[in-house]
């Protein structure tokens, strides 16, 4: 009975080891769609979202425009808020997981706003005083988000009423005196993203070179940390229980970890030469076995199968710095954009 079970065992690894393998062949090239002329690109892009669908593409420009794309034909479904001389970058997008026809936006303004797409409407807004709030993501229920920026702090609301739910401080310190490990960060946060299958559990990351690993129910302290990741934008993802990060150094800046244990798995290969370095902001899961990412060093945005490391396919942005990337949920959809707007809807195939 028990070799019968071994060699179960052994030809079921066997099917699961060729699933994966067929999974991580299924893409090999990355396709640009359309490459996409805004109106308001002279300000600059700094955010990216898909709606839940994949249908809808929503673009936060650097004077506080918001624009809704249809990803079909790439062109502008609706004007949120068309922007203004006073305003600063929409920084951070992000539909309801459970609605989508409601997306929250937030900026280096430190302003929050929650929209009506189908009505065009503001419904709600709100403002982090003296904050540039850099990030803002959803848990997975949709029941609260979490923004972070310039103040080192994190803010939990609930999304029902918006009011704060909790507040994770920034350490208060001088300088040379040491800091707990599982304190907030000492430095700007630039990346907040929820774990995709656990309510409670986020991480965020910045310029201390350290990722924090938190959950919602504690009061005040980081549960770990990862330490490296220089982050300087949208550059962290998780799936699967393995985190992305995509960091603005010259060499080994997409780096693949498990999130179990923290532990470093492999560094991932983005083209460059060394007069350029890599000098990443952002990276997105866009499958299981597939990662997208871009910065400043090339000016590209770039598909990597994490199994082969092979290069599937790059965008350039014509010597403009990559600012944000996204990739649809559950679909090969990939968007990339940046300064001087250069925004690219791409698939992979």
């Amino acid at each position: 009975m028990s070799r019968r079970r071994l060699e179960e065992a052994i030809l079921k690894s066997r099917e699961l080891g060729s699933s994966d393998g067929e999974e991580s062949e299924k893409y090999s090239e990355l396709y640009v769609r359309h490459r996409v002329q805004l109106a308001k690109d002279a300000h600059s892009i700094y955010s990216l979202r898909f709606s839940p669908s994949g249908k809808q593409l929503s673009v936060g420009f650097g004077n506080g425009a918001i624009q809704i794309l249809n990803v079909e034909d790439g062109q502008v479904d609706s004007t949120l808020y068309s922007g203004s001389l006073k305003r600063l970058p929409i920084t951070a997008l992000h539909y309801h997981p459970r609605s989508e026809n409601l997306l929250v936006a937030a900026g280096a303004d430190g302003l929050v706003s929650i929209y009506d797409i189908k009505s065009e409407i503001n419904v709600f807004s709100l403002t982090e005083p003296e904050n540039e709030i850099n990030a803002l993501d959803f848990c997975m229920d949709g029941s609260v988000y979490a923004t972070a920026g310039k103040d080192r702090k994190v803010r939990l609301y609930d999304s029902h009423t918006n009011e704060v739910l909790n507040i994770f401080e920034a350490p208060e310190f001088l300088y040379g005196d040491a800091v707990p490990f599982t304190s907030g960060h000492t430095r700007r946060i630039f990346a907040l993203k929820f774990h995709p299958s656990e309510y409670h559990i986020f991480l965020t990351g910045g310029w201390d070179d350290s990722i924090k690993v938190w959950d919602k129910r504690m009061a005040k302290e980081a549960r770990r940390v990862i330490d490296g990741p220089h982050i300087c934008g949208p550059g962290i993802d998780i799936k699967d229980n393995k985190i992305i990060t995509a960091s603005w150094v010259a060499r080994n800046a997409l780096k693949l970890w498990d999130f179990r244990t923290g532990n470093h798995l492999h560094d991932l290969p983005f083209p460059t030469t060394a007069m350029q370095g890599e000098f990443l902001y952002a990276a997105k899961f866009c499958t299981d076995s597939i990662v997208f990412a871009g910065g400043s060093g090339t000016c590209t945005a770039c598909a990597i199968n994490l199994n082969t490391q092979d290069i599937l396919g790059d965008i350039s942005l014509l010597n403009k710095p990559v600012q944000t990337v996204d990739a649809a949920c559950g679909d090969r959809l990939v968007a990339v954009a940046g300064v001087a707007g250069n925004l690219h809807i791409a698939e992979l195939c």
